[in-house]
């Protein structure tokens, strides 16, 4: 871990839609403990968990996943929130002995025919491997890294698409204090823990969990065959509609399928805001996840 800290020659598997952002110090967990939606006092070294910050609000400033190894915590989340991340973090750093520090490693992306344990952090000669429960691999290196046994190099645009077939959305600047992490089914992933106390933006998350249904909802959603020949991609945040309301908008797109977060239960026939008509499509998670239980 100690040696991750320049960037490496860029490869097609290198994922530069990520960034890298080291908490160390004797305080490093009580000051996580108290801003995160994870349990971070219960993160074992050698292993992650997805997370996020929210504002006094609920809503999300950033979504993360979190890995602890050799006393240390580091984020890996979207590359234009890094520094900005940073700044929130550090006006309530100023209050507990720890430092933070951006790693210009790089994360590369490979796929593994094989699972290894799932949520899994290995530290290989200063290089860091991340195990994901779909047989997904991250490596985080200084150096251009050589191969990687028994995996597959994935480029940057088909991690998205399987992060989208997982559910997974990760805010960016375009969306920073935008949602609650119920809206992502960020709870259903596994990313809030709703038994570990207090921290900021608590009470409106557990509000939500607890007294009623979150008024939006994420959905996986694909163009419908027969409009690709001009299909143009949508945008971040773009609108989704039916019967010429705005019912939702776009959460993240690749290629021709996307997620959506939806103003409630998807009704009528969809379109992107260029009318081309998708369909929506289930996601792999029915339920809470056992870790945010």
């Amino acid at each position: 871990m100690n040696n991750i800290r320049t960037a490496p020659t860029p490869l097609d598997n290198q994922l530069p839609c990520f960034s890298l952002l080291e908490v160390t110090g004797p305080d490093a967990a009580r000051l996580l403990q108290g801003q995160l939606t994870c349990d971070v006092t219960g993160l074992a070294d050698g292993q992650w968990t997805l997370g996020a910050c929210c504002n006094a609000k609920g809503r999300m400033v950033a979504n993360f996943l979190l890995a602890r190894t050799d006393d240390r915590f580091v984020f890996r989340l979207a590359a234009d929130l890094a520094e900005s991340f940073q700044r929130h973090l550090g006006k309530y750093a100023v209050f507990y002995k720890v430092t933070l520090t951006p790693l210009q490693a790089a994360i590369f992306g490979y796929q593994m025919p094989n699972p290894k344990a799932e949520h899994s952090v290995l530290n290989i000669d200063g290089q860091l491997l991340l195990n994901w429960p779909d047989g997904r691999v991250e490596r985080w290196a200084d150096t251009a890294p050589d191969s990687l046994t028994d995996t597959v190099p994935l480029s940057s645009a088909a991690w998205q698409q399987l992060d989208i077939q997982s559910g997974l959305v990760w805010v960016t600047q375009a969306s920073v204090e935008h949602w609650i992490p119920q809206h992502i089914a960020w709870d259903k992933l596994g990313g809030v823990n709703f038994k570990k106390g207090c921290y900021t933006g608590q009470e409106v998350v557990a509000r939500v969990q607890y007294l009623g249904k979150a008024k939006k909802q994420l959905v996986g959603a694909v163009s419908t065959p027969g409009s690709s020949a001009a299909f143009q991609p949508p945008s971040l945040l773009s609108n989704i509609e039916a019967a010429g309301k705005t019912v939702g908008e776009v959460a993240s797109w690749s290629g021709d399928r996307g997620l959506l977060v939806l103003n409630g239960e998807p009704q009528g026939a969809l379109t992107l805001e260029n009318d081309t008509p998708i369909t929506t499509t289930p996601l792999p998670f029915a339920t809470r996840s056992p870790e945010s239980a």
